[in-house]
């Protein structure tokens, strides 16, 4: 029906993993601890403060630079790596995803890994560069290139979801992950 393949590497691992760090709610709250932060730091400075005090600024400000641009990426890094090197000998692993009309098949490196069927499906979401088949409350699901089809095409296999599976609900990708 469909066929899906690429390789998993860490360029396309990133995209699928990583939200952008701007579009994110709490983004907003690392914004102002990085402000109070900086301007904390600056100002104990000014006025001589306790260097206790100054340290207390460059704290804000490295946290919030941590924890609001940095985790999710470092996260997502240390996953990747750590996959490849348990499962995958350290490299790379090519995925293949065989869409039909009873399930969906994954295999990687060549080998079966994976049935899902079509009840298990609860979301149909879309990002710019991929599809996303969401189950388990959407943290799991069968990601699908949309440049990579080798058999069938990106908006076919669109129309064809929304034709022959309208019980799963189609929308938009969040939009830190919309990449």
């Amino acid at each position: 029906m469909f066929v899906n393949e690429y390789v998993m590497d860490r360029r396309r691992y990133d995209k699928w993993a990583t939200p952008k760090f701007w579009k994110l709610p709490i983004f907003y709250v690392y914004s102002v601890i990085f402000i109070a932060g900086v301007f904390g730091w600056i100002y104990f400075d000014k006025v001589n403060a306790p260097a206790r005090w100054q340290t207390v600024g460059a704290f804000l400000t490295f946290v919030a630079v941590y924890r609001g641009v940095l985790f999710n990426w470092m996260h997502a890094d240390k996953t990747f790596r750590v996959t490849r090197q348990r499962y995958f000998n350290g490299k790379d692993w090519s995925c293949k995803v065989i869409v039909g009309e009873k399930n969906i098949s994954l295999y990687i490196n060549g080998k079966i890994n994976n049935k899902v069927e079509w009840s298990e499906i609860k979301k149909f979401e879309e990002a710019k560069s991929y599809y996303k088949l969401s189950a388990n409350e959407g943290n799991e699901g069968v990601m699908l290139d949309k440049s990579c089809f080798t058999e069938g095409d990106a908006e076919s296999f669109k129309r064809w979801m929304l034709d022959k599976h309208p019980e799963i609900p189609h929308a938009p990708i969040a939009p830190p992950f919309d990449k």
